[in-house]
């Protein structure tokens, strides 16, 4: 079983590392394509793009082979309950992992998008510059997705690099390790509805698959009806309250 969990950990390590350096080579894409369009073909051939990719795979790989030097471990960690690298077994290791899985991608990341923004920004006519035809406005809302992704992907492992470092000598509890490590891998989960709510043509093609579109219609459509029935109410309930004060004015009166 111990060989199963370390191979279960060497797989999601390798997949950790190519899902968050996707992330920042998208990144690096738009930013290319929005802020140097000119180098953009140039840079983004397909060996160059498989070159990217192969990259990705042995910096994960890497990681890997290190602890055939007696640097690193991956076992079952029972905070985190579930086969992963381990924190513990060498303190400089765990910190280069976090470096290498969280900090750089965000940094770069964040950067790119620094860059984007400030060149659509920067002044009325980069921005008619940039947005001038379809194809460049569709990069832009392609980067605005993307930049959603990245918000979310900040968001979900930034804890856990933080909690790795700063808990060094394992004296945490074991749930904020469970439960930040759960929401670190919960955020590729989250991308499609990113993508279903900022993207056109993923919100229609998987409306086509699973219809989604038409669960949402119902819940509005439920929510308008309540909205009339309690208009309604408020509405009979001050008819009611009318007619009640005229009758006792009436009344009054005689």
């Amino acid at each position: 079983m111990n060989g199963l969990c370390q191979a279960i950990a060497y797989v999601c390590t390798i997949a950790c590392v190519n899902s968050l350096g996707s992330i920042t080579l998208m990144s690096f894409n738009r930013y290319i394509l929005i802020c140097h369009h000119e180098y953009y073909d140039k840079i983004f051939k397909r060996p160059t793009c498989i070159a990217m990719c192969m990259f990705l795979y042995m910096t994960g790989l890497t990681l890997v082979l290190l602890n055939l030097a007696g640097i690193g471990d991956h076992s079952f960690d029972r905070k985190s309950l579930e086969c992963i690298w381990d924190r513990m077994a060498t303190y400089y290791y765990t910190v280069a992992f976090s470096v290498v899985l969280v900090w750089i991608p965000v940094t770069i990341t964040g950067i790119f998008y620094i860059k984007i923004y400030i060149t659509v920004r920067k002044s009325t006519k980069k921005i008619t510059e940039v947005t001038c035809t379809n194809h460049n406005l569709k990069s832009i809302k392609l980067a605005r997705t993307l930049f959603f992704i990245y918000l979310i992907f900040s968001c979900c492992w930034i804890p856990y690099a933080l909690i790795i470092v700063i808990d060094r000598n394992d004296t945490f509890p074991y749930e904020p390790h469970l439960l930040l490590t759960a929401f670190g891998h919960l955020h590729p989960s989250i991308n499609w509805l990113i993508y279903y709510f900022t993207n056109t043509k993923f919100h229609k093609a998987f409306n086509e698959l699973v219809k989604l579109d038409k669960f949402f219609n119902l819940f509005k459509l439920k929510k308008r009806i309540e909205e009339m029935e309690m208009s309604k109410t408020a509405t009979n309930s001050k008819d009611i309250l009318t007619k009640t004060q005229n009758f006792l004015s009436s009344s009054a009166t005689e």
